[in-house]
């Protein structure tokens, strides 16, 4: 990660302010995954790396440097800034807030860098965020080795989409009997649904995988997401 002139395309995640005018900025990129820069001198005054260095825009950068921070040296558009507001917006930074807290950096995952493009595309010209998201948290999860079994249980059975199950993070989804009183359950047919998430389905498909994912997330990210409070407080206000 030493060729100071190679571009990268890349989208920012994340970035705060560093010393007087620069910014620490958390990248996402398909070569090299999560990468944290120091964009030196991009806060002050009109500087044209500012309107870049924002979320949702395809950009290409270069670095030099070792260690965990590197020194950007070049940085061009990719593309123009998918146009994201309201929710669809705070949706846009929850997939970036999990990506913050669950990738490490160096660590390449192509797949999800594709994934979240499509992501942020397919948010830009209103398909549906839950399904959308649904998706994304599920490859997510699968790629930094949190995900579980969608097609058996943890007794290596095949899902049956008139089971229930709940899911147990070291176990996976355990079969459960009757009308549960464990927090999380959901049927097997929202598991065969979160194998591909292709389809349109009723909305009690889509809560059931919601509060599924939102388990596994939890149990792996500590703390509250800012992004989901933010989501909470918009939709308070519709």
């Amino acid at each position: 990660m030493s060729d100071r002139h190679r571009l990268h395309d890349a989208f920012v995640l994340h970035s705060r302010p560093f010393r007087n005018s620069s910014q620490i900025v958390e990248l996402l990129t398909p070569e090299h995954g999560k990468v944290g820069v120091v964009a030196r001198g991009s806060s002050r005054g009109k500087n044209p790396q500012s309107a870049l260095l924002q979320p949702f825009r395809p950009i290409q950068v270069a670095w030099s440097g070792r260690g965990d921070l590197h020194s950007v040296t070049a940085l061009e558009p990719a593309g123009a800034a998918y146009s994201l507001s309201g929710r669809r917006m705070f949706c846009g930074l929850y997939a970036n807030e999990l990506m913050v807290r669950l990738l490490h950096r160096d660590d390449p995952h192509p797949a999800v860098f594709k994934q979240y493009h499509l992501l942020i595309e397919q948010l830009s010209v209103g398909a549906d965020e839950g399904r959308l998201l649904r998706s994304f948290e599920v490859q997510l999860l699968e790629a930094v080795g949190f995900g579980f079994d969608l097609h058996c249980d943890s007794g290596g059975l095949p899902i049956d989409a008139e089971q229930r199950y709940r899911y147990h993070p070291e176990e996976g989804m355990v079969a459960v009997g009757g009308e549960s009183g464990q927090r999380t359950t959901v049927m097997g047919r929202t598991l065969e649904w979160l194998r591909a998430t292709e389809t349109q389905v009723e909305q009690a498909i889509l809560r059931e995988a919601k509060q599924l994912l939102r388990s596994a997330i939890d149990y792996h990210i500590p703390g509250e997401l800012q992004s989901r409070k933010l989501i909470a407080q918009y939709s308070t206000i519709q």
